[in-house]
């Protein structure tokens, strides 16, 4: 062997074994025998030899590579996203690419015919607004798609997502079952069905309690800090008000700051629930009770969808919901004795 870069041929001559061995061996496209196999392994680590990804993708028909759509980097929920995407496909032998869209659908369709150009193996997308018929398209010229968390109006791509709807509707039924009355509800970003079934959940326990919904107790947040906050003071000067349901954590943080600059305080007089359970919500002050979403589980599960696409093997089922729950922390309590503010 020269002093270059070890090559296949230098794996076989030392493990004793033909090329073509060898190869079936790193590629698992073959009965190889276990002692074989581990003189192979062997060699492969004396040597410190590196398969060709390029060659063994014309093999394989693979290139071990998936890619992951997101609007931004900036919500901590699609962080816990990406690492239980990470794990799983490093799980499997695979690597995953991020990209960032901004919620610009050209850029949307120039990452996807990228991707495509560049045969991954598949792409999961989160939020997306290129029109369904769009994403179709893709599907149909070969490129498999999984969507996670927000979805997509189209019946080719499988779904992986918490129920947003009985979500909301249990932490509706925590602040009723505290004697509550007067929910406000932070909404999410209109125009998302994940917006709709929070909402949808916030009314349907509401009507289940005979308590009358006031549009005037509903604000749009857009599930940021700042517009949690300006809904809640919006909400603050113009309803009377004991608890806020925010339609995630990030807002429910907007939602708390506005309701201490206003003077009051959670839960002494309004209590505050949110939804996702992120990390930070048990480090608010006071903490946070949320609506538990398994965003760890949820990438898992999209990630082994679209690794079961990319090898030819059918999804029979397009949705796949999975449970919340509700996690009682500091921030909500009975409402006290003086008038709803």
């Amino acid at each position: 062997m020269g002093s270059g870069r070890p090559t296949i041929y230098d794996v076989a001559r030392l493990a004793g074994v033909s090329t073509a061995t060898v190869s079936r061996a790193l590629n698992g496209t073959g009965q190889i025998a276990p002692a074989t196999g581990a003189a192979i392994d062997a060699a492969v680590r004396q040597l410190g030899y590196q398969p060709n990804t390029v060659a063994r993708s014309l093999v394989t028909k693979s290139t071990q590579t998936i890619a992951l759509l997101l609007p931004d980097i900036a919500n901590p929920f699609y962080a816990e996203l990406v690492s239980g995407i990470q794990q799983r496909a490093l799980a499997a032998g695979s690597t995953m690419l991020l990209c960032t869209t901004e919620g610009d659908p050209e850029r949307e369709e120039q990452y996807l015919s990228l991707l495509r150009a560049k045969q991954v193996d598949g792409v999961l997308v989160d939020g997306l607004v290129l029109p369904p018929e769009r994403i179709a398209d893709f599907v149909r010229e070969g490129l498999p798609i999984v969507c996670l968390d927000r979805d997509i109006d189209s019946t080719s791509v499988p779904l992986v997502q918490v129920d947003n709807r009985l979500g909301a509707r249990l932490a509706i039924e925590h602040l009723l079952s505290l004697g509550h009355t007067r929910i406000a509800h932070v909404a999410g970003a209109p125009g998302l069905r994940i917006s709709d079934e929070r909402v949808g959940g916030y009314r349907d326990a509401l009507a289940a309690a005979a308590v009358e919904h006031d549009p005037a107790l509903v604000a749009v947040g857009s599930f940021t800090e700042q517009g949690g906050y300006e809904a809640t003071r919006a909400l603050l000067a113009a309803s009377k008000l004991t608890a806020v349901f925010a339609a995630n954590d990030l807002s429910a943080l907007g939602v708390m700051h506005a309701i201490a600059e206003s003077g009051r305080g959670v839960p002494d007089d309004v209590s505050v629930v949110g939804f996702d359970d992120l990390r930070l919500a048990g480090h608010t002050t006071p903490p946070l009770t949320t609506i538990h979403q398994p965003a760890f589980e949820i990438a898992q599960r999209a990630t082994q969808l679209l690794l079961d696409l990319a090898a030819g093997r059918g999804v029979p089922q397009r949705l796949h919901l999975l449970e919340p729950e509700l996690v009682v922390r500091g921030s909500t309590a009975a409402p006290g004795l003086t008038e709803p503010m």
